[in-house]
């Protein structure tokens, strides 16, 4: 019988059971297993998911793996150590290991030689108990560990992580047999980052903006005289960020910098708490946490706290509202950008986004903002991260762009190239998975069954709230599988039909300029769906002049070109193919 291995290591080290700590010892035992039962083991069906928390399936890339080999048919059993290793997050486990168990793939524990079933009353009640013991151990194990870390906070310790302007200092303890282990982790000043935070705050409270201060600290040129006054003229590294970043200070940086409390002697615990949301980890934000006095710490003197602490107030009070009480700040979290291609183009120099800029332009009596698109990066943080000053302006640009998709995507051969494209998909798949009219039966019939049971449940009053979402889950896939299931049963178009889908496609290409201008947040989305990647704005000089080479894939192959633009004046520019 062919085997597969599934082996996971927590995030949390404090897992009771031994061959938990190492997914090496969970393959080696998993292996003397298989050869016990006479079973065969391939290489390509070891999945491995090493320090990820078994309640978060979005970052477990070889569980997904496992699930989509086991539907394949391509081994017949499965072997992990015991069931917390396959999930640790009650219902929604259930759900994954009876989608395997209906895939014809068996399960094994080593530890207990066990199988796990769900034909019976007795292994469907078995599993459901597994994997409420293994979520609620889950929860226990966090529990302590943010216990453990809330003692190391109220002692003055460090909790985790590192901090901009200290070092930490690892403290050893030495026990009876001269042997040294370490106790805990100390902050410590770290005198020259100390400095770098002061002058921060200085060049805020002198009246210098967070976008300012970063360019002068990434050693721009044109910030050269306030980088002499407060920095004494050096490029100073930014904090560290792992493999993330370019190294370079950023003014969210700055700004958090400002923000941080810690800088007078508190050391703040417990302000955000990490959460399992939809199968992946969120970072929640408390209402109530620690403020641990630690006076020794202090690196920013009171006067200078409260100085920018004031200018943010004065800010606010002129930012957040004008006379008429509306608002002046960014929209929320998930608001739609107003603009078309911010989001959608990067800057061919350093990869950072290209945003939209504005100036005033005119005469005092007539001033009017015109906009550009600009290389984020260059406007943020200055010419030393990305020399890339050249602006277009947005209206060019835009029409450019649409011009592009409208005479190289949106045109008849392109059309007839996506409609043919999609009856030889729709063909090949009938063709090569003819069974998967009865899958999408059999899962159909196995999801109703499972909503009926969720519905008595309810009706009952037993159901906890998480059955809700598991709803939902499940209506979402029915509708996925009818749709696909409508796909498959189809029949084969006519000629008529093809005639009549191109006719009404090329009605609405004809609008498809006035439909973009409509509704930019939804023009936006279809920009985002046809793309493959976002656009790359190369700077180039054309006619004397700094401007934009644009290229870019769409999803059904290369079809936009390079096209070079004139900078000139926003009307009568047309954009032109490259010599």
């Amino acid at each position: 019988m062919k085997a597969a291995i599934y082996a996971r290591k927590s995030t949390d080290d404090s897992d009771r059971i031994e061959d938990n700590k190492s997914v090496t010892r969970q393959i080696e035992r998993a292996k003397a297993y298989a050869a016990a039962k006479g079973w065969t083991i391939d290489d390509d069906h070891i999945y491995i998911d090493d320090g990820i928390s078994g309640a978060n399936y979005e970052k477990r890339v070889s569980f997904k793996r496992l699930e989509d080999a086991a539907r394949r048919g391509l081994f017949e059993a499965l072997i992990s150590s015991e069931p917390s290793r396959l999930g640790r997050s009650g219902i929604k486990d259930i759900n994954r290991l009876v989608d395997i168990l209906e895939s014809g793939v068996r399960i094994f524990y080593y530890l207990d030689d066990k199988e796990e079933t769900c034909d019976t009353f007795e292994g469907e009640a078995s599993m459901f108990l597994n994997s409420l013991i293994s979520k609620q151990e889950r929860l226990r194990a966090a529990q302590r560990a943010r216990d453990a870390c809330s003692r190391k906070a109220e002692a003055g310790y460090n909790a985790g992580g590192r901090v901009y302007g200290y070092s930490n200092h690892q403290v050893l303890t030495t026990n009876g047999n001269g042997e040294q282990s370490r106790s805990h982790t100390e902050y410590r000043i770290n005198k020259t980052e100390a400095d770098v935070v002061c002058a921060i705050f200085r060049a805020y409270a002198d009246g210098h903006g967070v976008k300012m201060i970063a360019k002068a600290l990434n050693g721009d040129p044109k910030y050269a005289g306030l980088s002499k006054r407060y920095f004494d003229g050096r490029t100073l590294p930014s904090p560290r960020q792992g493999k993330r970043g370019t190294g370079s200070w950023a003014p969210s940086s700055v700004r958090a910098i400002l923000h941080r409390i810690r800088y007078t002697g508190v050391i703040p615990y417990g302000k955000h708490k990490k959460v399992y949301r939809r199968d992946a980890k969120k970072r929640v934000k408390q209402k109530e946490f620690l403020l641990i006095p630690a006076d020794h710490l202090r690196i920013v003197p009171d006067e200078l706290w409260r100085a920018v602490r004031e200018r943010h107030a004065a800010a606010e009070k002129t930012y957040i509202r004008d006379t008429n009480g509306h608002l002046w700040g960014r929209p929320g979290t998930g608001a739609e950008s107003k603009y078309l291609l911010t989001g959608l183009a990067h800057c061919g120099c350093c990869t950072g986004n290209i945003v939209v800029l504005g100036r005033l332009s005119g005469s005092p009596r007539n001033r009017r903002k015109i906009f550009y698109y600009g290389c984020s990066y260059h406007n943020n943080r200055g010419s030393t991260v990305c020399a890339n000053d050249t602006r277009v302006q947005m209206p060019i640009m835009d029409d450019a762009v649409l011009g592009a998709i409208e005479t190289q995507v949106l045109n008849p051969s392109a059309l007839a190239y996506v409609v043919e494209k999609a009856l030889h998909l729709l063909a090949e798949r009938r063709r090569t998975n003819p069974d998967r009219p009865r899958a999408i039966e059999a899962e159909l019939k196995k999801l109703q069954r499972e909503l009926a049971n969720f519905n008595r449940a309810i009706a009952g009053g037993i159901a906890p709230k998480s059955v809700l979402a598991e709803i939902a889950t499940r209506e979402i896939r029915v509708e996925e599988l009818e749709r696909e299931r409508n796909e498959l049963g189809a029949e084969e178009p006519s000629e008529l039909d093809l005639r009549r889908l191109r006719k009404a496609a090329e009605a609405r290409i004809g609008r498809f300029k006035d439909l973009i201008h409509e509704d930019v947040p939804l023009a936006r989305q279809a920009l985002r769906k046809l793309f493959a990647k976002p656009l790359r704005f190369n700077p180039v000089v054309y006619n004397s002049r700094k401007t934009y080479r644009f290229e870019g894939h769409t999803q059904v192959g290369a079809l936009i070109d390079p096209i070079y633009l004139e900078m000139a004046s926003p009307r009568g520019v047309e954009p032109l193919l490259p010599p």
